[in-house]
């Protein structure tokens, strides 16, 4: 479903006994164990870096505990995220990104009836009508839903990245994107305005579905296994095959080269979401590249 697609988006150890625990935690699981942390070596890289993969919502007590991850990021000289959150320029696009263009309304793409159940969807979910919203895309009305007190279970919810900008910044540490705003912007808006409203619309007729296929990803992510986690999320998005390939494999693509000079320049703690599994996730790309990539569990 769309929204998974949209919630992507918009999306360990304490230093005090630092070196030897790490090295316990990376013998622990084999460089064949799936996981959502991994040490990054080998090839022309002095120092180690790591990838961590993210989900972009979820409440702050489900979250695997940031002293540990913090741990981490301070054997790293750098913060890398799909996008430079710190950068205020690159924020700044938000606002335009997620607004309907020339004009238009979810009023031109959704008859009456439709809009009826989307308007009661909006009420019981998030206590606004959905006149008050009709100009913001239909994705992005999809994450406000998931985010919502009432779907997620918590407010406000917690994030891993603004959680890692806040140490980065604490730490003094830089930050980089792997992509711009604008570029994320231009994946979930390939999808043609009338097919997001059409999947918000079948939210409506049964929401609950919805809600209950994200909590299964939520269970999923918590598992600690990138590959069952790609597997889930790539069963969601299924019947759009263009969009999916697009919205993961395109952009895992992009990014390898920017993650190659980036690690080979300093070390570097790497936090993206959804694009660590599967064939053509960043794992395997980087190992195609040479890299030894091994599993840590949390």
């Amino acid at each position: 479903m769309f929204f998974f697609a949209a919630f992507l988006l918009l999306s360990f150890v304490v230093v005090s006994n630092g070196q030897t625990k790490l090295k316990q935690a990376v013998v622990a699981a084999t460089a064949e164990t799936p996981g959502l942390l991994y040490k990054i070596t080998g090839k022309n890289i002095k120092k180690s870096s790591y990838l961590f993969g993210t989900i972009h919502i979820i409440c702050s007590p489900d979250m695997f505990p940031m002293e540990k991850l913090n741990g981490y990021l301070d054997q790293t000289e750098q913060l890398v995220m799909e996008l430079d959150m710190d950068n205020v320029d690159e924020m700044q696009v938000l606002p335009k990104g997620v607004l309907i263009p020339a004009g238009k309304t979810l009023n031109d793409v959704l008859t009456a009836e439709q809009l009826a159940k989307v308007d009661e969807l909006l009420k019981n979910y998030l206590g606004i009508p959905v006149e008050k919203v009709k100009t913001i895309r239909p994705f992005m009305l999809q994450v406000m839903l998931i985010s919502s007190p009432k779907v997620i279970g918590c407010n406000p919810p917690g994030s891993y990245e603004m959680s890692f900008l806040q140490a980065a910044s604490v730490k003094k540490k830089p930050v980089e994107g792997l992509e711009t705003t604008a570029s994320q912007f231009e994946v979930l808006n390939s999808q043609p305005l009338e097919k997001q409203a059409k999947q918000l619309y079948e939210t409506a007729l049964n929401p609950q579905k919805s809600f209950d296929e994200f909590k299964k990803l939520l269970e999923t992510y918590k598992t600690q296994n990138s590959d069952t986690l790609y597997e889930f999320m790539n069963s969601q998005m299924s019947a759009d095959k263009d969009f999916q390939s697009r919205l993961l494999n395109t952009r895992n693509t992009a990014w390898i080269p920017k993650i190659e000079k980036m690690i080979a320049e300093k070390p570097s703690f790497i936090a993206v979401g959804g694009h660590l599994g599967g064939k053509n996730g960043l794992i395997n790309l980087l190992k195609a590249k040479g890299y030894k990539v091994q599993a840590i569990k949390l």
